[in-house]
């Protein structure tokens, strides 16, 4: 019976079932484009409909964080939204030929700059006046964002040939997107973990692994000899 009465209030509250079910695609999908090589057919299929999941994702969990007055998981929404723009971002301006920065980098850029900063100093004003609670998860997620933002800024600031190669940044972004989104899978719910434990294990699990990553497919300067 418990099953079918989730079943019913999933069917009673349809933006709740259109996240869900969003939020399950942008797993499948993420995890799609990670596995398979970088550049060919399933890979692009995998990042498209993983963008656009996570597009729905963010846009139905602004209001349904409100309604339920859960601001972290606002927070980790929109710090995963503001990574999936980073890591478009990166590809659309690669494929239009863009050398500068346009108004919609600079935007979306200052903006997390703005919000992880918010984050930054309510997660640390909790975190020393108490109670902690999720406090430090919120502090570090603002901290990671808003420094993703400065160094982009920096970057597209700079001439192309001192910026990061597009594939490293397109892979720091994305990979950092899906880290945010399993850590929302995992809060929402294994609610038996420890609360600190689901917000900041995913992160302390999956960096290393997006760092080798970003090593591996990095491009190797070419030998002047």
């Amino acid at each position: 019976m418990t099953g079918e009465s989730e079943l019913n209030s999933l069917l009673a509250d349809p933006l709740l079932s259109i996240h869900i079910v969003a939020g399950v695609v942008a797993l499948g999908a993420g995890l799609g484009a990670i596995v398979t090589r970088k550049g060919g057919r399933r890979h692009n299929v995998a990042g498209k409909w993983y963008v656009l999941s996570m597009v729905i994702v963010v846009v139905t969990a602004l209001p349904l964080a409100g309604r339920d007055e859960n601001w972290f998981l606002l927070a980790i929404a929109v710090f995963s939204g503001y990574l999936v723009f980073g890591g478009y971002r990166v590809i659309a301006r690669r494929r239009a030929g863009l050398a500068a920065p346009t108004g919609i980098d600079y935007a979306g850029h200052g903006t997390m700059v703005l919000i992880g900063g918010l984050m930054l100093v309510a997660g640390g004003w909790q975190t020393i006046t108490g109670p902690v609670g999720l406090a430090p998860a919120l502090a570090m997620f603002g901290a990671i964002g808003a420094g993703f933002a400065i160094r982009t800024l920096d970057e597209l600031r700079s001439p192309p040939a001192d910026r990061r190669p597009w594939l490293s940044s397109h892979i720091g972004f994305m990979g950092g997107a899906y880290i945010a989104t399993v850590t929302a899978a995992i809060t929402v719910n294994l609610t038996m973990i420890p609360a600190l434990v689901r917000w900041l294990g995913p992160t302390a699990i999956g960096v290393p692994f997006l760092i080798y990553a970003i090593r591996v497919w990095e491009p190797q300067p070419t030998s002047t000899r």
